[in-house]
This record gives C-alpha cells, structure tokens and sequence, in this order.
C-alpha cells in the first residue's frame, strides 16, 4: 500500500482530485462506479460461462447476477488495480460493473484501495444473469473440436510454480488426447512462445503463453468458447520495446505493454499510464520498472510514484538509446545481486573450468533454488553470428546457468554420429593394455623369462613382466606391479628396456610416461574449447584436463579422468575427438 496513507480515513470522503493532461496520456483518476448501458450490458450477457471445475473457485449470487470468483491473498507490493490486471480484468469493456461486485464481494473493505498484505479478497472472474449459463463443471468429452481449431481460439498466459513442467501443466488445465497433445497443441504452444527456445526447459515465476483448450469445445461455432480475445501487438510498440519485451522473458520477467497501469497515490487517485508509452517489468523480486520509452514522464510525476511505492523504478529512455544502453539503465535498477559487466567472467568451479562471459550476466539472488537459473547471460549477437552450440547450453542449464543468444536462432541439436566412450579399464594394468591397443603396439602378457639358466642351481629365477613388447627395436618391458630389485637388475644387464609405473598414483601420469616411453607424441593438456567461433567477450571457455594424442588410425583421442556429461561428449567429438575415460587413482 502506498506509503504515508491514512488507515483512519472514513469511507465515503470525496476528495478532490486534479486531473494532469499532457502528451503521455497521464490522469489522477478516483475509482468510480459508472452504469451500464443497455447496448453494454447485452454485449457483456452474450458471453458463455461455462468454466472447467478448480478447487478455488466458487459461484456467488450478487443481486441478481451470478459470479464466478476467485479467493486471493494480497501479497506485499499488491494494490488492487494490480491484481486486476494480472487476472486478465481490465481488458474487458464492463469495468464499472466489475468494479460494483468486487465491492460488493469484498464489504469488509472500507477502502478497496487500502489493502494489506496477507488479507483476503474475492475476485469476481465471470459475470452472467441470473439466467445465464454460469455453472462449475466437469466438461463432457463429446465432440471432441479437431486441434487444428485452436488457431481461431483464445490464448491464456499462466505463471509457472515450482515442479512444473509444459506436459503437467497442460494436463491439469485440458483434458487432451495423446495423439493431439504430442502432435499440434505442443507445436501450436511453441509459436506462441517464440522466445522460449526449450518449452521442456522453464522454471518459477516464468510466464508461458498456452492456447485454451477444452474437449466442451464444439465444432461449431467456435465463438463459443469464451476467453478474453488475445491481445494483439499494437503497431505503435517500437522494437526497442519488442526487444526489450523478449529479453525480459527470457530472465522469466513479467513485460506489460498492454492497456493501462493504473498506479493508486497517497493522494487518494491513481497514476494513469498507458502501457504502450510506460510499459511495467514485474521483476520476480517484487521490484516494478516502469520504462518511460520516449522519456516523456515528468520527474515531478515519477518522483511522485516513486515517494508513494518503496517498490517503483522508473527509468527514463531517450531517443539515442539502443539496446545495450536501454539495458544497462534498466539493470541498474533490478535490484539483481549482481549484474557482471560486458567481458567479465563468470568462474564457476567444476572439474571442467568454465570461463563464461557475455554482454551482461545476471545473478536473480544471492539465495540459490533448485528451481531458478543462478546466473543468466545475455548475449547481443551480430547478424549470422552462431549461437551457442545446444549441448553446451543444456549442460549449462544443469549447473544453473541460461545463455541467451539474441535474437533468438534456430536451437536444434548438433547432428553427431552415436558418440562411443572408450573405456581405459578399471585399474591401472588395463589403462596400459588399452592404451597399447590404441596406439597400434602389439605386446605379450604372461611370459615367463628365465634368467639363470647358465647357473647350476638348486633354483630357477624367472622374471614375469606385466607387459612384453619391442621397442625401438629392442625388448622392452613395462612393470605396472613392481618388479623386485633382484629381477630387474639382471633384466637390465640382459639389455631389457623397463618402463616402471609402479610408484604412480594418478592415471594421467601413467598415460605421458607410457606415451613418452613410446615415442608417441602428445599433449598434456590441460585443454580448452571455445563453444564457438565468437570474441572471448561473448563466449564460453571449457577447458578439460586430460592428454590429447593419436591413435593408430590417426583419429585424436582425448584421454580424461573427468566422467565428461553428454552434452560435453557430443561437444568434443563435433570437434573431432574420441573421449578415452581413464581409471580413478
């Protein structure tokens, strides 16, 4: 509720209010009851009510209508012009009457707009004549209309809650079969949400737009179905705001540019502002930014809201304003924990470094949720600029991490043969097999080489060596589980090559010394990638530890200790590398 305001004030008062004209379409309006007329009325009764059955809902008699409601619980920041707009109310053309039963449903209210948090208030949804058709039910599953129809319906928008996900929420809301649900309605819910790239991809508090669909929908006529019309775009939004509107919902911020805001004042009138000039970002955080486009609000009148709301930001734009300096203003005012500047990089720590950077990069909260994105960046590509590869950003989004590439592009998988990991075994003995397979180096395992023969003796020395192979034209032998003093001694005076790997811990080392024995060139890494072919400032840097060398078919094999995810896996073999996973120490 608006700061300084009198809880003490009587009902019924008129106060006198000022009315503001000037270019923005600004107005301090009271609250007012007006009566229909006759030609209103019959245009609000045409519509059908019929509403799928929800535990929240109930049917009301007011005086001689029938109301659909709904029972909400102010949350702080609400003011009830707020709360209208989000239920989808101030598009319709029966605002008084609406206005009428809300007070009438809420009479313990003195002042409907005095409300504070945790309070209950009843929300009239449907309004319908006694006569009308206003009922509650489960709807029949006859005549089922084709989906092919929803092109001419209504959309809805619905915030999502924590566990959902686009197959829950369609299910709870529409009784659709499997053959439509997996067929047009999921591609139809995908144009309507251009700017999501993965509809199986979305969190809390992030609005998706669902075309209305209910098995009570008949063949004909299709006008039967009610919902409010969708809003269309209006030709006078810029495309800075288009912009500006399709980033916002990538962060998973409400972007309002339709109809009006009406801002209650301490004043006892309310801020008029037409949401095609002063479009609202409702951040998740409770923060409201009203973006004066054309920077046309006077400070007198933002200072105003911004005395009366502790939660207001206004933020004027001006005409030489592009993109990047719109969204620097308007983060600076978020209230985010943190906004990384263009260049500067994100670190997480994992076992695969990860060095992101982009033109901006969002913290939401200091507070971590399963649910919602840790870090979000946004990247302003050039044209034909190519976007982050979709593994990399799926394997992102598995640490919490959204990349936005914008404008949005085509997000399909990179086309990669099966990618098949090579095992280097269990233990350190079939690391060393494996790789002398790789490498082409044929070897004999289980000799036993006598070394006292020439000796009369009592005894017989025999040496078994773990591996037995030439080498640079000699023999050569390589110990994994130790050789005792007196067995390699004499091996050695008999001109044997030994490469001991007794004393190593961590396959890696085992991996250079035995390439290195070989004469097999390699690198020891550590090795990065860049996602893709972009300046450091807008990329993502991956480096992975591990030894790059070649096998016998002159492939690159990329020898890592890392469990690489599969995204990282399908990464690295477009890149032209086989994944050889070593054995833990």
């Amino acid at each position: 509720m608006p700061k300084g305001t009198n809880l003490n004030m009587k009902p019924g008062i008129i106060k006198q209010v000022f009315f503001l004209s000037i270019t923005c379409t600004l107005a301090l309006i009271p609250i007012c009851v007006q009566p229909l007329t006759a030609q209103e009325k019959e245009k609000t009764y045409s519509i059908s009510l019929v509403k799928t059955a929800e535990v929240e809902k109930e049917i009301h008699e007011v005086d001689d209508k029938k109301v659909l409601t709904r029972t909400l619980t102010i949350q702080k920041g609400d003011w009830i012009w707020k709360i209208l707009r989000k239920e989808g109310l101030l598009r319709g053309d029966n605002l008084a009457e609406l206005l009428s039963v809300l007070k009438k449903l809420n009479k313990s209210f003195d002042n409907l707009d005095l409300i504070m948090p945790g309070e209950k208030i009843i929300i009239p949804l449907k309004i319908a004549p006694t006569k009308g058709t206003l009922t509650l039910k489960t709807p029949s599953t006859k005549e089922i209309a084709p989906i092919s129809d929803l092109k001419d319906l209504d959309s809805e928008n619905y915030t999502v809650k924590p566990d959902d996900s686009l197959l829950k929420i369609v299910r709870d809301r529409y009784n659709i079969p499997k053959d439509e649900l997996y067929g047009k309605y999921l591609e139809l819910a995908k144009k309507l949400n251009p700017s999501i790239s993965d509809l199986n991809t979305i969190y809390p508090g992030q609005i998706i737009r669902l075309p209305i669909y209910s098995p009570q929908i008949v063949r004909k006529p299709i006008e039967s179905v009610v919902s409010p019309k969708p809003e269309r775009m209006d030709e006078r939004i810029t495309p800075l705001a288009r912009d500006l509107s399709l980033i916002f919902s990538e962060l998973g911020e409400e972007w309002v540019q339709t109809g009006k805001h009406f801002i209650p004042l301490k004043s006892g009138g309310q801020a008029n502002l037409e949401a095609i000039s002063y479009p609202i970002i409702n951040l998740r955080n409770g923060l409201c930014i009203i973006v004066d486009l054309n920077n046309k609000l006077p400070a007198k009148m933002a200072r105003l809201i911004g005395s009366d709301w502790d939660n207001f930001r206004v933020v004027h734009l001006l005409e030489k304003d592009d993109l990047v300096s719109a969204l620097d203003k308007i983060f600076r005012l978020c209230g985010y924990a943190k906004v990384f500047k263009s260049g500067e990089p994100l670190i997480p720590k994992r076992d695969i470094e990860l060095r992101i950077t982009g033109n901006w990069i969002v913290i939401p909260s200091d507070t971590r949720s399963e649910n919602k994105p840790v870090a979000i960046v946004i990247n302003l590509l050039e044209e034909n600029a190519p976007k982050t590869p979709r593994g990399i950003k799926d394997y992102l989004a598995s640490l919490g991490i959204k990349i936005v590439d914008f404008p949005p592009g085509d997000d399909t998988p990179e086309k990669t043969d099966q990618v098949a990991t090579l095992y280097g075994g269990s233990d350190f003995l079939s690391l060393v097999g494996s790789v002398l397979n790789l490498v082409g180096q044929s070897y004999s395992t289980g000799v036993e080489i006598p070394l006292n023969e020439e000796q009369k003796s009592d005894f017989k020395l025999i040496a078994k060596p773990d591996f037995l192979l030439k080498n640079k034209g000699k023999d050569a032998i390589i110990d994994v589980t130790g050789l005792a003093s007196e067995i390699a001694s004499p091996l050695k005076e008999r001109g044997f090559l030994i490469l001991s790997l007794a004393s190593e811990k961590y396959p890696l080392d085992i991996t250079k010394r035995l390439l290195g024995f070989l004469d097999i060139e390699f690198d020891a890494g550590p090795h990065s990638f860049m996602a893709t072919a972009r300046p450091i400032t807008k990329n993502i840097k991956l480096t992975v530890p591990g030894i790059v060398f070649s096998d016998s078919q002159g492939d690159r094999i990329l020898a890592t200790p890392i469990n690489l995810p599969e995204e990282i896996k399908v990464f690295c073999s477009n890149k032209g590398y086989k994944i050889l996973a070593l054995p833990g120490p």
